[in-house]
This record gives C-alpha cells, structure tokens and sequence, in this order.
C-alpha cells in the first residue's frame, strides 16, 4: 500500500517532528498501522522516493529503533533470517563489542546504535535499550581473553 504523503505532511517537507505531530492526534493502533506502513515503504517505494522522503524514513527508524526492529522481525522476512547463537557465545560477543567499542572509541560511538545494529543481525531477545545496557556493562575478565586466544589457535598447541 502507498503511502499518502499529502495526508501526512500536506506539501511541508517532511519530518519526524511532524509525523509525530499528526500520529498524536491518531488512536494508539492507528499510530502502529501508519508506522508499519512507513517502514513497510522504507524497502517497497524506496527507489521512487525523493531525497527529503528518504532522509524522513531514515530519521523515523532512527528515533524508533525498538518499533523498527520488532516491525522487522514479527512483519516480514528479517526475522527468520537472523543468525541463531548460544546464549553463552552472546555473552562472548557482547563482552568482545564492549573491547572493541573502548579501543575505537570516538564522540559517535553509541551503544543504542550498536545494539540496534546486532539486533537486525542476531536472534537476540532483547530490546534496543536492555541489550546497549547489556553491552556497557560486559567486560571480559583475564578469562575470557585466555579463552579467545586459545580458541583463535593463538596460545598453546
């Protein structure tokens, strides 16, 4: 289904200010519909998009991480196409991000964005806010590093 941007926007450029300004005069499951379908056009009319549309449904997904992810995951195909891993080889990877999060760190690094971006990767049952929780506050200990290094071949044999 297309979207009518006329109905959201009139002829303003859009933006996300003012799509939250209509869907607060929405009822609840309309505010989820109108969403839906925005990030359903994200991929279907994406090529036929002009730049100030395009620019307004990246922004969107930006400022609903969580929404988009679960819209993904439960509405279309992403979802069963997510890599599948242990709970005990997630800890690992999170604790692996942390590292590497503090030995790249700059003013852009984000938690939010990196467990945005593991979720769209990962069968991980977690939402965007607890799984960047998650991620901070996994640090390896000398343990985890000994195992690493002996899982990589790196030590020993």
């Amino acid at each position: 289904m297309k979207i009518d941007w006329k109905t959201l926007f009139g002829s303003a450029k859009p933006s996300v200010r003012k799509f939250r300004a209509y869907v607060n005069q929405c009822a609840p499951e309309e505010r989820n519909k109108v969403c839906k379908r925005l990030f359903a056009a994200a991929f279907s009319e994406w090529p036929g998009l002009s730049a100030d549309h395009r620019h307004f449904l990246i922004n969107l997904i930006k400022s609903e991480r969580q929404a988009f992810v679960d819209f993904l995951r439960t509405e279309t195909v992403w979802g069963g196409l997510l890599y599948e891993a242990d709970e005990e080889a997630l800890l690992m990877l999170l604790k692996f991000v942390n590292v590497w999060l503090h030995l790249f760190k700059n003013p852009k690094t984000s938690y939010t964005k990196i467990s945005f971006a593991l979720l769209l990767s990962f069968s991980i049952n977690l939402s965007v806010k607890s799984l960047s929780d998650k991620i901070r506050y996994a640090w390896p200990d000398t343990f985890d590093f000994c195992e690493w290094m002996e899982q990589s071949n790196g030590m020993g044999n």
